[in-house]
């Protein structure tokens, strides 16, 4: 990996945990950030953005954690979407999905596509 990779690479892994702290007080141990080419950028959020999502999980509540989302998500993407296009250096369309929730391995992956 050439050096401006490695840097660009370091700029979103430092947002990423940015908002990560934000939400769960957690550092970057959580966070991997992974340049897959030119134009697809995976984030790996290890554990779940908030500790309410935690607890609930934890106590049966998986549907509560699908509908906490469905707000959870508007209010990052209001909150951090102009600094992560500044980041990303473009626009771009992302998708996200939620990887062994009911495990003590979940995370959160989401990916970015550069060519929108």
């Amino acid at each position: 990996m050439s050096e401006a990779d490695f840097e660009y690479q370091e700029k979103i892994r430092r947002l990423a945990v940015k908002i990560v702290k934000h939400y769960r007080g957690k550092g970057p141990e959580n966070v991997k950030v992974k340049l897959d080419n030119e134009s697809q950028i995976t984030i790996e959020i290890r554990g779940i953005l908030s500790s309410l999502s935690e607890i609930l999980l934890k106590e049966g509540a998986a549907d509560l954690v699908a509908e906490y989302w469905k707000v959870l998500k508007p209010y990052l993407e209001r909150g951090f979407m102009e600094e992560l296009i500044e980041t990303v250096g473009c626009r771009f369309s992302y998708s996200w999905r939620l990887c062994d929730q009911y495990h003590e391995g979940r995370s959160v992956i989401i990916q970015l596509n550069k060519s929108v």
